[in-house]
């Protein structure tokens, strides 16, 4: 199963996105828990791209393809944004008390510790970032 949808780059369909993204799955009959933390890793990774790929004002589009497997889920965010990839972003100190952290990472941080395979690739002017989750079968 692969399902694909485009929203615009503004913040107020986050939500939208997310809630289609967790339904599609819930569908699909993944379980709650797998729902959750795809709803979750989507948002982390669909921030960044609100955040880092378009300027302010800047009008833009960001696809979002979600396949569905017996062994993984793939989340894959396209957008034609300024090249950004958010997997050169260091790991951050967790160690060092949150006030004295500099802000961001964990977010990226997040996305590497819920799934099992991330990648970034820049193909012409899109910025593809994938995302997987391996299914327990």
């Amino acid at each position: 199963m692969e399902h694909a949808f485009t929203l615009r780059n503004q913040l107020p369909e986050l939500a939208h996105a997310l809630d289609r993204i967790e339904q599609l799955l819930l569908e699909q009959a993944v379980g709650i828990q797998l729902a959750s933390e795809m709803r979750l890793i989507a948002e982390e990774g669909l921030a960044n791209v609100l955040r880092h790929a378009y300027a302010p004002g800047e009008e833009g589009e960001i696809e979002v393809v979600l396949a569905l497997s017996e062994t993984e889920v793939r989340l894959e965010l396209r957008d034609s944004g300024r090249p950004f990839n958010p997997l050169e972003h260091p790991e951050p100190d967790l160690e060092t008390p949150t006030e004295e952290r500099p802000v961001g990472g964990l977010g990226i941080h997040l996305i590497r510790s819920l799934t099992d395979v991330q990648t970034y690739v820049r193909r012409g002017p899109v910025n593809v970032l994938v995302l997987i989750k391996r299914r327990g079968v």
